[in-house]
């Protein structure tokens, strides 16, 4: 067997264990050529690591922001019991499956508010800047304690939420190992880090001076043509 036969029975087994169906996309992109489609899913992985940083620092400064705004503004630490700050019936039953989870992993060990804080998804928080259904989140959290935590940003709620939104999307795509690289990923890291900026400061420099993404993001075409290795 030659070398190039080698190679192509390789990038046969690598194409099952991916699976076609998934591999589909990378190979439509790079125009039926499977070696430099093989490059792209490579390197959209490496660039959805990279990413998870700051999508990571982003959920957690937000969350506990949040929580810290509500729980000062209903002089609780379970703010979402206080018959007038409940979310509505999707956030009762997010906070309701926090809980069974913390149940089933915890069950002879009692767990309080914080535990709750912590497993809540990203969803929860994100879902509170938004409108709320028939709720009136505006009402509710936004207008009398939430816009205060955004004073740097001058487009509304609508528009801090619909950001917020697409980095919740982009965090489920990365979570369930979805392709990113179709997405305009040099915005969407502006848009995590402009909203990083918003709740942490601190946060936010770290990423620009540490940060991974932009040098991931400069290799792309490098990494394709062969000229840079894939990092695995």
């Amino acid at each position: 067997m030659t070398l190039s036969e080698r190679e192509v029975n390789e990038d046969d087994r690598l194409i099952e264990v991916i699976s076609p169906e998934r591999f589909q996309p990378f190979l439509h992109k790079c125009g039926g050529d499977r070696t430099r489609a093989l490059r792209l899913y490579a390197w959209d992985s490496e660039v959805a690591r990279a990413l998870q940083s700051p999508l990571r620092d982003l959920e957690v400064s937000l969350r506990n922001r949040l929580h810290r705004q509500l729980m000062g503004r209903h002089g609780r630490e379970d703010w979402w019991g206080v018959p007038r700050a409940q979310p509505n019936y999707k956030g009762q039953d997010m906070l309701d499956r926090a809980r069974e989870t913390l149940e089933d992993r915890r069950p002879y060990r009692p767990f309080g508010p914080c535990d709750i804080v912590a497993q809540l998804s990203f969803g929860f928080w994100v879902s509170l800047l938004g409108r709320g259904g028939g709720d009136n989140y505006e009402m509710k959290y936004w207008n009398p304690s939430l816009r205060h935590l955004f004073r740097e940003h001058r487009g509304g709620r609508r528009d801090l939420y619909e950001k917020f939104q697409f980095m919740l999307t982009l965090r489920n795509r990365i979570a369930h190992h979805e392709c990113v690289f179709q997405r305009h990923l040099e915005k969407d890291l502006e848009t995590a880090l402009t909203l990083l900026r918003y709740v942490s400061p601190e946060m936010a420099d770290r990423h620009e001076k540490y940060g991974q993404v932009p040098e991931v993001l400069a290799r792309k075409r490098a990494v394709l043509s062969g000229e840079e290795p894939m990092r695995l």
